[in-house]
């Protein structure tokens, strides 16, 4: 104890020490891990963004280091999500200002006491600025795409945006902050006399007053200016009433900003369909956080002590409100009928719709009849008697990633089939982004049908089906539907809520060039006519985990269990039909975008979609059930078993997949307790498409057991290993897209690849 207490003494007495320790941005710093968690917890949170430890899985560090702003990584991209950055640092600021500016009374005596709190206050942004201009420089280097002044140029962006937006917010409390000069008129001494004192001139005590004043966060020395200290002054020859007064001055000061930008925000959500306005998803991210911020400090400049439970009461309050109609923030599929008749979800009306042997056989002779406009097609008029392969298309889930990887490998093998592929292909299904890159590559071949455009090999489709989604959702999230839904529209004199669900869907068609402003009853005929492969979505109901089988066409046979004569069991129903479900809703009058969607609905990314039955069910993504739709096509197989006997020479899945088949075993290292306490759960969800394969593997052999057809399944992989993975996301880098065009070309998928065209020719 003894020698504990000599160090302390030695340490108070060293000046070195008592400028550092004793200085206004060390007790502030020390003061957001004491008092101000909640800011702490958000500087944390970015820092483990930037640095690529948070959702790395999902690439949001990538948001940041490689910000797009009309598709390009530019000056101007950087500009804004520095901007944003700024509005971020200057809300941290504020609301550390409010709450513990009366800590320290020697500041109501500064010139301009809020810009010398923000100068003392720099020690967490300055740091983060610092490591986020690292991890951009070491970002763009590794991509390659730009040289080391361009990078250069593109930082220089970001901190110019970032001290722009602290030009404007200082400008602001320029005018507005006054110091006891400007509210009383009393003389602040001179400068000159408050020069630090010479190290060998301390005590090694502390200032008595100081202390007195200092209520618990004794402070010496502040910073001036950024390359000045002074000395602390006493401020016991103040009255209290006027110090208060000047603190009070700036803190009303502050919260009049923090209410006009929350204010300027919202506003902006006004404008989230002008291009303009899809600003970087990161600079979204930023200004999301500065409303949380700014939100809480401006409960606590109003209920001081009593602000943590009035913003938790008003957060429930603000949770029940949206159970009213115009405030409720429910996701719904555009184009659906919601406001007459809603569709019995009830065991009674599966078993109704289960018994309607018309409906079945109806469905089964109108595919019958499909499938055979698509033997016709195929059959060789030199060579009749030649049976051709019935084709099936079972595409992954995985975001844009799975996108562009299904678009570009059905681009490819269709090309080295001289575009026999696409018309040998019967049916598509699975999940997610890669049912939207499929369903992008067949309206297309659709268009150069109809002489619409000349060719689908154009690399400018390849570009356009890998463009960022992000931006919209984000912007739309930040600005407004956190609140509630601040605009709507209206399709069919049906009235919906602007919310990131459209943005989704109206940034995906600009992508495409609108090709996919069309309705699901739309695709009909083209499907009926076998001039396109049929495909089928198999989106997941939340409410109990059945599948929503979406098609144009009748497929009621799709959503039976197999008739069996020697087992009597209590038969499940796992799937509805979504046309004839919602019939009465016009189900064939929704957005083909919709459908997309409903079927890639990535969890707080894009909302889940609410449908007009009672009880009211929810969709959520077909990969939850069914990632590549192999039970699908299983299903389909068997119903059509005989007809697929007798007209073809046999069966091909191609399974176009996000990650290998046979993945990589995990070490085992020693963990920590946390990591063994999430380890069950993360175990099970994390092994969720491993769990498939494995189920749909024994389907397959079981398989061999009643089809009658050679079937054959045909993998094309994406490289996505763990250490080296594509950001599971609506955004990739150059980088990632580059990576992805490049896994058609691992061996086992170049092998793939010509098995396809030796099984087609």
């Amino acid at each position: 104890m003894r020698f504990i207490t000599r160090v302390k003494k030695y340490l108070r007495k060293h000046p070195a020490f008592r400028r550092f320790f004793y200085s206004f941005h060390f007790r502030l710093t020390l003061l957001d891990f004491k008092k101000n968690q909640l800011l702490l917890f958000f500087w944390l949170l970015f820092f483990g963004i930037i640095t690529n430890n948070v959702a790395p899985r999902y690439g949001v560090a990538y948001l940041f280091w490689g910000p797009e702003y009309f598709d390009k990584v530019s000056f101007l991209s950087y500009f804004i999500t520095g901007f944003a950055c700024g509005g971020f640092i200057m809300s941290y600021n504020i609301a550390s200002y409010i709450k513990n500016a009366f800590r320290f009374p020697f500041l109501a005596t500064l010139r301009n006491p809020f810009m010398k709190y923000c100068l003392n206050n720099f020690f967490i942004p300055v740091i983060f600025t610092v490591l986020y201009c690292f991890q951009v420089f070491s970002f763009l280097k590794d991509e390659g795409t730009f040289s080391t002044m361009q990078i250069i140029w593109l930082i220089s962006g970001f901190l110019g945006g970032n001290l722009f937006f602290i030009f404007i917010a200082f400008t602001y409390f320029f005018g507005t902050n006054k110091d006891i000069t400007k509210l009383y008129g009393i003389r602040i001494f001179d400068a000159n006399t408050d020069k630090i004192e010479k190290p060998e001139k301390h005590s090694g005590e502390r200032n008595p007053y100081l202390i007195k004043e200092s209520r618990d966060w004794y402070v010496e020395t502040y910073l001036s200016n950024p390359f000045k200290r002074r000395l602390v002054r006493s401020v016991r020859h103040y009255k209290k009433e006027m110090l208060k007064a000047v603190l009070k001055q700036n803190h009303q000061a502050a919260f009049t900003f923090q209410i006009l930008s929350i204010v300027t925000l919202i506003a902006l959500g006004l404008f989230s369909e002008v291009d303009a306005f899809e600003i970087p998803a990161g600079a979204s991210i930023f200004l999301l956080f500065t409303m949380f911020i700014m939100l809480f400090s401006s409960f606590y400049t109003w209920f001081r002590g009593w602000s943590t439970v009035v913003f938790l009461i008003f957060l429930v309050l603000f949770n029940y409100l949206h159970k009213i109609d115009f405030l409720s923030t429910e996701n719904k599929a555009y184009g659906l009928n919601y406001s007459g008749v809603q569709a019995k979800y009830t065991y009674d009306n599966f078993k109704s719709i289960d018994v309607e042997y018309n409906n079945l056989n109806h469905d089964i002779a109108q595919t019958i009849e499909i499938l055979n406009k698509w033997k016709t097609k195929n059959t060789d008029p030199y060579h009749p008697d030649k049976k051709p392969k019935l084709v099936f298309i079972n595409t992954s889930g995985g975001g844009l990633r799975s996108s562009l990887f299904t678009f570009y490998t059905l681009q490819v093998a269709d090309s080295l089939t001289q575009g026999k592929l696409l018309n040998q292909i019967q049916l598509i299904t699975g999940s997610s982004g890669g049912m939207i890159g499929a369903a992008y590559l067949r309206e297309l071949y659709l268009q150069k049908q109809c002489n619409k455009i000349a060719s689908y090999y154009q690399p400018y489709h390849l570009t356009n089906i890998s463009k960022d989604v992000l931006n919209p959702i984000a912007f739309t999230v930040a600005t407004s539907e956190w609140l509630f839904p601040l605009k709507s529209f209206t399709i069919d004199d049906h009235r919906y809520s602007f919310d990131r669900g459209y943005a989704f869907e109206q940034k995906l068609e600009e992508n495409v060039n609108h090709v996919f402003e069309k309705r699901l009853g739309d695709y009909k005929l083209p499907e009926a006519n076998a001039y396109i492969p049929m495909m089928v979505f198999s989106p997941s109901i939340v409410n109990d985990g059945r599948k929503l089988l979406i098609s144009p066409q009748g497929i009621s046979y799709l959503t039976q269990n197999a008739r069996t004569d020697k087992t009597v069991y209590n038969k499940l129903f796992d799937a509805i039909e979504y046309s004839r479900f919602f019939k009465e809703q016009s189900a064939e009058k929704t957005l083909f975008s919709s459908v997309l969607r409903m079927s890639a609905t990535f969890p707080y990314i894009t909302p889940v979609v609410s449908l007009p039955s009672d009880p009211r069910i929810e969709i959520e993504d077909a990969g939850l059930r069914d990632n590549y739709g192999l039970e699908t096509s299983l299903r389909f197989i068997r119903t059509f078993n005989d007809w697929i006997a007798q007209n073809t020479s046999g069966i091909v899945i191609i399974q176009i997949r996000d990650k290998h088949k046979n993945i990589p075993i995990d070490d085992n290292p020693s963990q920590t307790l946390a990591q063994a306490l999430a380890r069950p759960m993360g175990s099970f969800y994390g092994n969720l498409f491993q769990v498939q394969d494995f189920n749909q593997n024994q389907q397959i052999q079981m398989a061999d057991l009643w089809c009658k057809s050679p079937i054959e399944i045909i993998d094309v992989q994406l490289r996505n290993e763990k250490n080296d993975r594509i950001s599971l996301s609506w955004h990739l880098t150059n980088k990632e897209k580059q990576k992805v065009l490049e896994s058609l070309k691992l061996p086992e998928n170049q092998d793939a690849i010509k098995r396809i065209v030796e099984l087609i020719r």
